[in-house]
């Protein structure tokens, strides 16, 4: 008599497929850490290049502040509020030196002919964006003031009139000389100017 055999499995039924996710594991961990040393070689180059630019940063601030005090102490104003005026300034020489046909004689014909009586120019600054000026002078009285404003808004030349500033002033000279005169009006305005065609 013949004995049977006995076939016994000592592996588990899903083996092939847990050593098929072990493998796909095992590619997943090589592939993050071949990545991650990718990306760890790459900060240190970019560390290197930012350590570059900062040294070069540093570099340009120095010289900028050597700069600043060699034209500090030539006589030069480079502070915030002078460059803001100065890129004004700028701009306004670009405009002269595209328009090209700036004529003097006829800017101060312009003026002469906005400015109504009773009015006493003291100075006149061109200057700024926009072909600015900027009048300073004194009146009899406010009234005299107010229809220099609307002298030059009506003038053909002229427009965006500003009085940004008007005091009365005082007479000088002694007490009785001062009893003589009367206080008259300071002023300060500014205009866009552009010659009518």
């Amino acid at each position: 008599m013949r004995l049977p055999i006995l076939q016994l499995k000592l592996t588990a039924h899903g083996l092939p497929v847990v050593r098929a996710v072990q493998w796909s594991l095992v590619f997943v961990i090589a592939a993050s850490a071949a990545v991650g040393g990718w990306l760890w070689w790459d900060s240190l180059v970019l560390d290197e290049q930012a350590a570059v630019y900062e040294a070069a940063a540093r570099r340009v601030q120095n010289a900028t502040g050597k700069f600043a005090q060699d034209s500090l102490q030539a006589g030069f104003d480079l502070s915030e509020g002078r460059l803001k005026v100065m890129n004004q300034e700028v701009i306004f020489s670009d405009q002269l030196l595209k328009q090209r046909a700036f004529s003097w004689t006829r800017f101060l014909s312009d003026l002469e002919d906005a400015v109504p009586p009773r009015i006493s120019i003291a100075s006149v600054t061109l200057g700024g964006a926009d072909a600015a000026i900027a009048l300073s002078g004194s009146a009899l009285t406010l009234k005299d003031v107010t229809a220099l404003v609307n002298s030059l808004e009506r003038h053909p030349s002229f427009r965006n009139v500003v009085l940004s500033q008007h005091r009365v002033q005082e007479p000088a000279g002694t007490e009785e000389e001062r009893k003589k005169m009367r206080p008259t009006i300071g002023f300060t305005l500014t205009a866009g100017y552009r010659p009518a065609i």
